[in-house]
């Protein structure tokens, strides 16, 4: 029967296709599958090595979450870079949110990597370094922007009274 009078009429509601019109797809094996139906044969494959590669998976979640701050790094820097460096309310609260949140995260980094449950003790304090100079990264766009709104003393003459001040 060809696909066009299939279509014209459809089968009814109590109709069941034939199971013998459809072949198994390539690489099916039908006595392997009634064997292991039965319990006689085991799948191959990737089973024996669980626990490693559970292991795997867990330093690699482990390295998402301590290079997470990082990826706010350039979406931060673009931030600072276009917002003006006039003393205005907008820019101080930028950089105030930047610290603040930088300081946050820094308090709370043994919280966040508490779950992460690693069998490498070592492993798990370097994460948590690298997680931490990832936030100092954020701080230091807010040194670098602090320094253009003229904040930081860095000058002479802003130490010193009878100095010039430098434009």
């Amino acid at each position: 029967m060809d696909w066009v009078s299939q279509y014209r009429s459809p089968p009814k509601k109590g109709d069941k296709p034939s199971g013998k019109s459809i072949s198994s797809p390539p690489g099916f094996d039908e006595q392997f599958y009634r064997q292991w139906k039965e319990g006689k044969v085991k799948p191959q494959g990737k089973i024996s090595n669980k626990n490693s590669d559970l292991e795997e998976l867990k330093y690699e979640r482990a390295w998402d979450l301590a290079k997470s701050p990082a990826k706010s790094i350039p979406m931060n820097l673009i931030m600072m870079y276009m917002s003006p460096n006039s003393l205005q309310l907008i820019p101080v609260v930028m950089v105030l949110m930047l610290f603040v949140n930088s300081i946050k995260e820094i308090f709370q980094v043994r919280e966040k990597f508490r779950d992460l449950e690693l069998n490498d003790n070592q492993g798990k304090t370097f994460l948590q370094f690298l997680y931490v100079a990832c936030c100092c990264g954020n701080m230091a766009i807010g040194v670098w922007k602090l320094n253009k709104l003229g904040l930081i003393p860095n000058r002479s003459s802003d130490w010193l009274s009878w100095e010039p001040i430098e434009v």
